[in-house]
Parts: structure tokens; C-alpha cells; sequence
């Protein structure tokens, strides 16, 4: 199952509203570094390509295409719980 994840999700200077979808504390806490060493720890296979997110289309961002047979929530909620 293929799942993508846009870098927007784990953005402290954006609202929930606007595609957030981590606690704020949490989020304070996320680099594209830090995600890469969860995801590499997990040992899912991914890729991170540039795009856009369609929220926010103004902006650049890192689009993460991840292989994995884990849902897009479950997935959310433990990298928010690694970057607490």
C-alpha cells in the first residue's frame, strides 16, 4: 500500500485548518531530518519528492511516497508520539 505524507502535516507555523496534523508541541520538534531517521527506523521504504500541497499551493514542500502495509493515521500518530 502506498502512502504519501506532506512534509505540511508536521508544520508548527501553520494551522490545523490549513493541513496540520500533529500536536503543536510535537511539531515544534519536526525536521525533514528527524522524519527521515523515524521512517529509516521503522524500515519502510520511501521516497521524498518536491511538490505542492494542495491546502497551501503558494508554498514548496517535501512530498514523502512511503511503502508500507501501516495506515496513514497509525503512521501519523507515531511519528508525532517519536517527535514528542
Amino acid at each position: 500500500m502506498t502512502l504519501v505524507l506532506y512534509s505540511q502535516y508536521f508544520n508548527p507555523n501553520i494551522s490545523r485548518r490549513l493541513g496540520r496534523r500533529i500536536n503543536k508541541t510535537a511539531a515544534v520538534n519536526f525536521t525533514d531530518e528527524r522524519l527521515k531517521n523515524i521512517l529509516d527506523s521503522m524500515k519502510l521504504q520511501y521516497e521524498v519528492n518536491e511538490g505542492r500541497y494542495p491546502r497551501i499551493p503558494y508554498e514548496t514542500t517535501r512530498i514523502y511516497v512511503i511503502d508500507g502495509n501501516i495506515k496513514k493515521t497509525s503512521l501519523i500518530k507515531i511519528i508525532e508520539k517519536r517527535l514528542m
